[in-house]
């Protein structure tokens, strides 16, 4: 029998096999840089970062993106809900929110929006990224 390893399963792989391709949206630099490092160390291909949500849904489109991470709050005109309810019109990509403004009402209107979407707390741990991305690209398979 095989050793059972004490490490979590990655989320690498897409059922071809290649690595997942993700959009962080987030509009502060430093942020966004801590997410990219996350995702890549899940041996998952960040393909882009983009601060706004005109930014978000054409690079998600043009990239053809497996997994966007999607702060609320962005720069710009538009906010993350708006730009991922627009997403999710036009494509079945899974979206996580990562968010400071995580209260109740904030919520609702994410559930109301954008039903299903996952929203993490920040500072987000790395497991808890992991988790979440995990159950995101399994549901999309």
């Amino acid at each position: 029998m095989p050793p059972i390893s004490s490490q979590p399963a990655t989320p690498s792989a897409l059922p071809s096999g290649n690595s997942a391709r993700v959009l962080i949206v987030e509009d502060e630099l430093l942020v966004a840089w801590h997410l990219e490092s996350l995702v890549r160390e899940q041996h998952l291909d960040v393909c882009a970062l983009v601060p706004d949500g005109d930014g978000a849904i054409e690079q998600a489109d043009d990239l053809n993106v497996d997994l966007i991470l999607m702060d609320i709050r962005l720069a710009g005109g538009m906010d993350g809900i708006e730009a991922a309810r627009r997403i999710r019109e036009t494509r079945g990509t899974p979206i996580i929110f990562i968010t400071a403004h995580g209260d109740q009402a904030t919520r609702a209107h994410v559930e109301r929006m954008v039903p299903g979407a996952p929203v993490l707390a920040k500072p987000v741990s790395a497991d808890r990224l992991r988790d979440a991305i995990t159950i995101a690209l399994r549901r999309r398979q």
